[in-house]
């Protein structure tokens, strides 16, 4: 009779490997990526492009546990103290090695793909924008590519030596988009969060998954061809490392762009006190949030020469000029994103669209009202204080006690602006002279 741990050992999923090898770097990953996107679960305005980025992102100390699970492996079965694996003996055939990757790898993906399904379940409840391809292939393409390259380090080191440098290696080369936007091209991720309205540039996304299924390509041969010959490295060797490098340093004599923006879905716009807002059909549920906290603001101004024509949502922009001149057209774009809290980030936009810059005032950006504080640091507290004001208008006017506009009246601080806006604009209003300052 056999026992349910004999059926394990010999099951078509596990073999030619002892179960705990795969079974505990699969449960380390599912832990890891669903730690990562935990959080993620309740956000606003979650999107399929999103989700199609988040694919490379997340998976970035994943691929390293696999990594370092498939070096842990090739350091154990394919060591040269084993009979089958004599350097001056080739005896260990194509399919065994090739075989211990392809489970190494089917367990490890497999375990990050089911820690991603909350993560799509969430993104389906919102059903905004059109799922990416092209990244969510290149990242897949690069987590079995870097996976056959932990093997490859095993092998390489003999022993058990090729674990730390598998994961050191792969933890570099996964990290390298966060040094430089060229490294990108040969990496998982972007160094930025995509979401509806974007997407990433195909350009991009086709060097890397070319570059990724050509490492795929070489270290399997590599893997292959090492163990089946006298251990040494050959002239076919030196070629594909060449290769490899040359399609590797290339994005650093071209950079090739990260994101391009994405003409599609429809607007939907209302408005209100004259002024128009309008988003994305996939940030549809964000409008009456946006309407309600940015009216109380623009209406606490009054001068409606200052206030915009419109608000509209950043995943509607077709380019960066359209965005950039938005000030010269009266046009207030708004970047609502995946996680974005509307109750923080809203009353503040609109109240820093409608103050003057802070560094006008030459003070370096400090504003201070203490005994020592310079003129111009008090007149850059005037700023700071009025944009504070004026997001409070959101919740209702709740301000706080101190500072130049604690317990300012409304009516009177549009006269006010009304006369001394300009003054305000060149940072010349000292805290003495406002009309209700004690």
């Amino acid at each position: 009779m056999t026992t349910l741990r004999s059926r394990v050992k010999t099951s078509p999923l596990f073999w030619p490997l002892p179960p705990l090898l795969l079974l505990v770097p699969a449960g380390l990953i599912l832990a890891l990526t669903l730690a990562g996107t935990w959080s993620a679960l309740s956000w606003r305005a979650l999107d399929w492009v999103y989700l199609s980025g988040q694919v490379g992102a997340q998976a970035r100390l994943p691929v390293v546990v696999a990594a370092g699970a498939a070096a842990l492996v090739a350091a154990r079965f394919t060591r040269a103290s084993l009979v089958f694996a004599q350097p001056w003996q080739p005896r260990l055939e194509r399919d065994v090695p090739l075989r211990h990757a392809l489970v190494v790898t089917g367990w490890c993906l497999g375990a990050y793909l089911v820690g991603l399904i909350p993560l799509t379940v969430a993104v389906a409840a919102h059903d905004a924008g059109v799922v990416d391809p092209m990244p969510v292939l290149g990242a897949l393409a690069g987590f079995v590519a870097l996976t056959l390259l932990g093997y490859l380090c095993g092998i390489l080191a003999r022993g058990l030596f090729g674990v730390p440098v598998a994961i050191a290696t792969v933890f570099v080369l996964t990290a390298l988009p966060m040094v430089a936007d060229s490294w990108t091209a040969t990496s998982l991720q972007l160094p930025l969060v995509p979401f509806v309205g974007m997407r990433e540039s195909v350009l991009l996304g086709s060097y890397r998954l070319g570059f990724f299924l050509l490492l795929t390509t070489i270290a399997a041969w590599t893997i292959a061809r090492f163990l089946r010959v006298p251990r040494r490295f050959s002239a076919s060797h030196a070629m594909g490392a060449v290769a490899l490098a040359s399609v590797a340093f290339l994005p650093h004599l071209y950079t090739f762009p990260l994101v391009a923006y994405a003409q599609g879905g429809d607007e939907i716009c209302s408005e209100r006190d004259g002024i128009r807002y309008c988003v994305h059909e996939g940030h549809a549920e964000e409008l009456d949030p946006i309407i309600d906290l940015a009216a109380p603001v623009f209406a606490a101004y009054g001068r409606g020469d200052a206030v915009p024509d419109q608000v509209r949502d950043h995943a509607l922009a077709t380019e960066d000029r359209e965005v950039l001149d938005g000030p010269e057209h009266g046009v207030f774009w708004m970047r609502v994103h995946p996680g974005w809290d509307p109750y923080q980030q809203v009353p503040e936009d609109a109240a820093a669209w409608l103050v003057p810059d802070l560094f006008v005032c030459g003070s370096e950006g400090v504003a201070r009202m203490d005994r020592d504080a310079q003129a111009r640091e008090r007149r850059a507290a005037v700023i700071t204080g009025f944009q504070a004001w004026l997001a409070s208008r959101a919740f209702g006017g709740d301000t706080s006690e101190d500072g130049p506009f604690a317990g300012a009246d409304p009516d009177e601080v549009r006269a006010w602006i009304a006369r001394d806006g300009e003054r305000l604009a060149a940072c010349e209003v000292e805290p003495e002279e406002l009309p209700w300052w004690p």
